[in-house]
């Protein structure tokens, strides 16, 4: 081992670093793909494992994130595949942990986060995981391509229409 090659204790803590830093994003990404929270648990442990054994294919360390939900939306693609026979159930946003909400917050935050994610399970699952990943994980458009694997025209246009299309499943619902 030369001096400038990290050491094992040193890609390990980065590696769990990586992991409590990103791991909620991952979650979210597995999730809007599959609607299943048991299938998008699976997805962000095969991500990681994944991640883990392609370390040395990260090219830029800066850019982690969008790599890391580029393996997790393709591991999502992959379980959706084989299951395309089994009907997908949207369940509800998961509850965000605060301390102390008042009851009627969480009553009204649940209402709407369930028409929320019952508008988003509406969407095209293109403009979906588009708008989830713009709006929702907030990566930058030039990131949202790069997960989509798609130009960055085609994810504003995606991102664009997924909002478009949200904005009127919302309206109907009166919603807004």
């Amino acid at each position: 081992m030369t001096n400038n090659e990290p050491s094992t204790l040193q890609v390990d803590a980065w590696v769990e670093e990586l992991f409590r830093a990103h791991i909620d994003s991952v979650f979210n990404v597995a999730y809007r793909v599959l609607w299943s929270r048991a299938d998008a648990e699976d997805v962000v442990q095969a991500s990681f494992l994944k991640a883990f054994g392609r370390l040395h294919q990260l090219e830029d360390p800066s850019r982690v994130r969008p790599w890391l939900l580029q393996i997790a939306y393709r591991e999502a693609i992959t379980v959706l595949r084989r299951r395309r026979d089994v009907p997908t159930d949207p369940a509800s946003i998961p509850e965000q942990a605060s301390t102390h909400p008042a009851p009627d917050d969480i009553a009204i935050s649940n209402e709407i986060a369930g028409l929320i994610s019952s508008a988003l399970s509406k969407l095209d699952p293109n403009e979906r995981m588009a708008v989830v990943l713009r709006d929702i994980e907030r990566l930058p458009m030039s990131e949202v391509a790069d997960v989509l694997e798609i130009g960055l025209s085609a994810a504003k246009m995606r991102v664009h229409r997924g909002r478009q299309s949200l904005r009127v499943l919302l309206e109907n619902q009166d919603v807004l």
